[in-house]
């Protein structure tokens, strides 16, 4: 009996750890901080994309450590035209973290998922299908 309670609980903490090690750091983030209230990767919200981030930014660690500061602390005029961002008190290390994954990690996710919708793109051309 001790070793079935022993084997359920070492489970659980193994299913626990998988389902968070699933995300990373700054994505785990982005959904704490609520972020998606304002941005998404792929599209306009109430503000710039990632995309869009990344693009006018850049992945260098340079470019890491503007967008956290902009985080911290926004300037409303690098997006004319958007919603203004408020100041996020948060520790610089998870500014950091939100940083790489709106530049580099989201990005990165979109590519690969783009992949895998067009996986069948080079083997059937829908163009020469009759129907």
């Amino acid at each position: 009996m001790k070793n079935l309670v022993v084997f359920f609980c070492l489970s659980i903490f193994f299913i626990a750890f998988s389902e968070e090690e699933k995300y990373s750091k700054g994505e785990q983030l982005f959904h704490k901080y609520n972020c998606s209230s304002c941005h998404a990767p792929d599209r306009r919200v109430v503000g710039p994309s990632f995309l869009e981030i990344s693009k006018r930014y850049g992945t260098s660690k340079k470019a890491i450590e503007k967008v956290a500061k902009l985080i911290i602390k926004p300037n409303p005029a690098n997006w004319p035209g958007m919603a203004y961002m408020p100041p996020f008190d948060i520790p610089w290390e998870d500014a950091i973290e939100l940083a790489k994954y709106v530049l580099i990690d989201s990005v990165k996710n979109l590519k690969k998922n783009q992949k895998k919708e067009n996986i069948y793109d080079e083997y059937i051309d829908l163009d020469s299908q009759f129907h």
